[in-house]
Formats: structure tokens, C-alpha cells, sequence
């Protein structure tokens, strides 16, 4: 069992610190930690910026909520909307796909995008107060909320992938480790069955915090384990995600703040329990990513983590005797979760918007296909919209966006979909224009 670590001194309350105590005076001990979440959550209803697609790799998970929708059995182990006939393996362990596929059943599209773009970013900032809270007293908490948001890509917090919830589910299993083996054995096999990065991270975590104690949770993960690595091993031409490798950006700058907190804070801790799980997962995933050239990728892994320990740091430097040192610790944790907080006022989405369909621009080529094709039919479609009309629409489509499987040949359908100058032009196999959709 874990010691909180609590701050106590009799110096006066001014500054930071007093600021801190005085909010504490107005609200319950027990939800100081937890005020970055409240106020992101209001901030989430006030600006609904996923009542629309959002970017990144979006259309891919959407695609693969669609399959299972369809035919669980078959879309639980296979991709088979796109490069019809033959499909291709797994790009990721299915679980958060079928969530969204539920969410999808339960409300539609809008309603599972909306859900999961909500619970990603509100669940990672629960996990770093709730997590810092508890090893290192309520003030950290508070402070690990904040830090938590600055991610050296804000993007990836904000829009729906598996790789979002390896974090949350790495810090809870190192926090239950110690708490209830069991649960930690639970979170564990839900990251095995997130994404494939679980694979190289979540074993060795738990095998820093000692073999003998751990062996029940090593015993229950092993069948998730050696499933996945099977499918992983025997797996060929599974899609491959782009490959960023890092871009400059004011969110780097934010980050160094975190790193600020963060270093230190591992250093604070290399005495308790959960330095070297902590340390192995920060490591591995770290040298994973960067030999697959995707560091921003990997700071993003450990942004958790780090904010986490960041929080003790952040509660340690409030305590300190100059005012100097509490004013640009204030200043720096506020500061932040600034590029995270503009970014989400400036998304110019209202409620008034969800009259829109949620398809937007897209929605017109939605309509053309559902109209002219049956849902047994295949088309073909550009790379750049190939995955949209899959997920939109339920079709096979014999193209892709990530990566054909090997021996794949693309072929022409009766309707075949290109995407020209900002608008759609459909072709028959003679390619004889037969439509043009202004989006």
C-alpha cells in the first residue's frame, strides 16, 4: 500500500500556495483535484468540436466500427470493407472498436463520435488527478490535471484512437499493482486488446514492479499476450498508420513545461514503488517509437506518466520558502494547459450546427451511393475518400487509404468514385462520366 505524501508548513498563506488553500476554502477537499476536469468538461459542452469528423486517422476507426457493425464475428479479426475482395488483418486489437461500433448501434455516428472524443479526453485527465491524488496527495492531483494537457500533439488527445487510452491504462496498471493485483490484471488485458504498442509495454511494466508479487497478473495477461502476438506475428499486410516523425510546433513548447515537472518528479520518486514500472514503460515505449521515427508519438505516450510525477513536483516547489519560485510555478502549470484550452475555444462548431449531417460535405456522395448501389455491391473510390465511403456507407470498396495487403490488385467497379477539384466525379468501368457531385 502506497503513503500519500502530504505537504504540511506553517508559513503563511500568500501567493500560489495561498490561492491553492483559499480554493480549497470554497471547495470540498475531495474535488480539488479533480477542478481541470470540471472545468474541461464545461469547456467540452460549451464548444462541441466533435459534432464533426475530426482528422487524423479518424476514417480508419470509423471503417473498422462499421465492419463489426455489420458482421461482428468477421470484423472482430478482419478489415474487410476495404480492398475488396481480399481485405486485410488488423491494424489495431478491436476493443475501442467496439465500443464506438455500440455507441454507433445505440445513437449513430454523431452521437459514437461525440461520446469517445468526451470520455478520451475527460478519462486522461481523471486518470492524472485521480492517480496523483492518491500517491501524492490532493494539490498534485490538481497540478497533474493541468499538466496533463500539454501534449506535444494536442490532436492526439482530442480525437479518437486507441493509442489515447494506452497511457491511461499503463498508469492505472501501475497504480493498481499495489492497490488491487486483480483490477491491475484487468486494465493490463484491456490494454492488450487496445493497441498493438500494449505488446512491448505492458509486460515489462509489470515486470519492473517484481516478478514473484506479480506472477497471478503476468498468468491472467499471458492468453491476451500470446494472442496478440500470434496475430501480430502471422499477420501480413495489416494497414500501417502515417508516420509523422515529429513536427515543430508552439505544443513543443508547452511540452517542455511538462518535461519541466516531469523529470524531476522521476527523480523525486526513485525511492517508491512505482518509479520502475513507471521508468520501464517511459523507456520502452520511448525507444519503440523511435525506431519506427515517430517520436511525437512516444512523447505523447509518456505525457501521462509524466504528469503524474509532474504533480508531486509541482506541490513540492508550491512549499517553497520563495515567493519567486511559487509565482513561476503557478505561471507554468497554468500555462500549460493553454495551447490544449485555445485550440477548444477557437474550434468555431455550436450546437446549432448538429442540423447539419454529420457526414458534412461528404454527406451529398453518402446519399449518391446509398441510392444507386445495394449494400451487397462494391465500388470503387480515390485513396483520399476510399475509407470515408466505407464507413459512411457500408460498402466494399476495392481501394484503401493504409496500405493494400500484399498480392492486392485494384479493380474498377460499375461505379467508380474520383475525387476532382474539390468535388466527386462518378464513372462507369467504361469510364464514361455518369455523375459529378458538388459536395
Amino acid at each position: 500500500m502506497y503513503n500519500k505524501v502530504t505537504m504540511r508548513s506553517s508559513m503563511p498563506h500568500s501567493g500560489v500556495r495561498g490561492a491553492v488553500e483559499r480554493v480549497k476554502g470554497f471547495i470540498p477537499g475531495i474535488a480539488v483535484p479533480y477542478i481541470p476536469l470540471i472545468i474541461i468538461g464545461m469547456l467540452l459542452i460549451i464548444k462541441p468540436y466533435y459534432l464533426f469528423p475530426t482528422h487524423g486517422d479518424l476514417d480508419f476507426h470509423l471503417v473498422r466500427a462499421r465492419e463489426i457493425m455489420i458482421n461482428p464475428s468477421y470484423g472482430l479479426l478482419w478489415d474487410y470493407l476495404v480492398y475488396y475482395p481480399m481485405g486485410r488483418p488488423l491494424g489495431h486489437p478491436p476493443l475501442l472498436h467496439v465500443i464506438l461500433a455500440g455507441l454507433w448501434v445505440l445513437g449513430g455516428v454523431r452521437f459514437a463520435h461525440s461520446i469517445m472524443c468526451i470520455l478520451q479526453i475527460l478519462i486522461t485527465i481523471f486518470t492524472a488527478s485521480w492517480v496523483a491524488s492518491g500517491w501524492y496527495g490532493r494539490r498534485a492531483g490538481l497540478i497533474a490535471g493541468t499538466l496533463v494537457l500539454a501534449s506535444p500533439r494536442p490532436d492526439t488527445l482530442s480525437v479518437i484512437m486507441p493509442a489515447a487510452y494506452i497511457p491511461v491504462l499503463m498508469v492505472l496498471t501501475v497504480y493498481l499493482l499495489s492497490e488491487d493485483r486483480l483490477s491491475a490484471a484487468v486494465t493490463g488485458t484491456l490494454a492488450l486488446w487496445t493497441h498493438f504498442i500494449a505488446l512491448i509495454t505492458v509486460v515489462p511494466a509489470v515486470l519492473a514492479d517484481g516478478v514473484r508479487r506479480n506472477l497471478k497478473v503476468l498468468l491472467l495477461l499471458l492468453p491476451s499476450f500470446i494472442l496478440w502476438w500470434a496475430y501480430f506475428l502471422t499477420a501480413r499486410g495489416a494497414p500501417s498508420e502515417p508516420v509523422n516523425g515529429g513536427y515543430f510546433s508552439i505544443g513543443w513548447l508547452v511540452f517542455l513545461i511538462l518535461l519541466y515537472f516531469g523529470v524531476p518528479g522521476l527523480y523525486l520518486i526513485r525511492g517508491r514503488r512505482e518509479f520502475r514500472p513507471l521508468v520501464a514503460y517511459i523507456l520502452t515505449v520511448l525507444l519503440a517509437e523511435i525506431l519506427f521515427d515517430d517520436i511525437s508519438r512516444g512523447l505523447q505516450y509518456v505525457a501521462l506518466p509524466l504528469a503524474v510525477v509532474g504533480g508531486y513536483t509541482g506541490s513540492r516547489l508550491i512549499d517553497n520558502p520563495s515567493g519567486a519560485v511559487r509565482l513561476v510555478t503557478g505561471i507554468l502549470i497554468i500555462s500549460s494547459a493553454t495551447v490544449f484550452v485555445e485550440q477548444l475555444l477557437l474550434t468555431d462548431i455550436w450546437w446549432s450546427d448538429a442540423d447539419i449531417p454529420f457526414e458534412n460535405r461528404y454527406y451529398p456522395l453518402k446519399e449518391y451511393i446509398d441510392i444507386h448501389t445495394s449494400p451487397d455491391d462494391a465500388v470503387w473510390a480515390s485513396g483520399s475518400v476510399a475509407d470515408k465511403v466505407a464507413w459512411m456507407t457500408g460498402r466494399r470498396v476495392s481501394n484503401g487509404r493504409y496500405g493494400p495487403p500484399p498480392g492486392f490488385r485494384e479493380t474498377h467497379q460499375d461505379i467508380n468514385i474520383y475525387s476532382e477539384d474539390g468535388g466527386f466525379v462518378v464513372r462507369d468501368k467504361k469510364n464514361s462520366t455518369v455523375a459529378v457531385i458538388d459536395p
